[in-house]
């Protein structure tokens, strides 16, 4: 009701022959913002000095409860001390639930000239034309995408065939073998005195 009179108010006080509606409805939200804003803070105060007090209180009981043990303070105190952490995550919440809406209003703010920049940066970056086989200089897509893709394929291609040159070479060549005695050799486990012997000779103040 109370927000109904205000309002009510607000129109009677705004509205003539000059304002349209638009401007009217513009003036009605920004004063129901600003009323908003301060009902905001003013629970925010209350809840900030409940908090103190709760915290207050909780320090007493926990003094006492060290020089003189009881249950029902110890319940107390558990009690307390739950209230306080409902009320700081009740807080936490409302901040990053205000962060995210702030962000959001920012990245649609934003989004249209960020939408522009990206597509001037794609047309500056796209191939525009490109020359063919015989030299001719082209303009349309799809030749451009084509020459492209013949490029490459001819391109891997060729390092195809080089790896066929390489395996052809490797089977000519014969690389020397290891005896079954060098490969136990170099299977067994690094004993402690050759380590010891590789820490010797490594150099100073390394």
């Amino acid at each position: 009701k109370k927000k109904k009179k205000e309002i009510k108010i607000c129109i009677e006080m705004n509205e003539n022959e000059n304002t349209t509606t638009q401007n009217l409805w513009d003036t009605v939200k920004a004063v129901l913002r600003g009323k908003f804003i301060a009902i905001q803070a003013h629970l925010k105060k209350q809840e900030k000095s409940q908090i103190n007090n709760l915290t207050l209180h909780l320090k007493q009981l926990e003094k006492e409860e060290m020089k003189n043990p009881r249950v029902s303070r110890r319940k107390e105190i558990l009690k307390i001390r739950a209230e306080i952490n409902a009320k700081e995550t009740k807080e936490t919440i409302a901040k990053i639930n205000k962060t995210k809406s702030w962000f959001f209003e920012r990245i649609k703010k934003i989004d249209k000239p960020l939408a522009r920049l990206i597509k001037k940066q794609r047309e500056k970056n796209q191939i525009n034309k490109i020359r063919n086989e015989n030299g001719e200089i082209t303009t349309d897509n799809t030749e451009i995408q084509r020459i492209i893709r013949d490029y490459y394929q001819q391109l891997y291609a060729n390092k195809m065939d080089n790896v066929e040159e390489m395996d052809k070479f490797l089977e000519k060549y014969n690389f020397p073998k290891l005896d079954q005695e060098e490969i136990e050799n170099l299977n067994r486990p690094i004993t402690s005195m050759e380590i010891e012997t590789v820490i010797k000779n490594l150099p100073a103040n390394k």
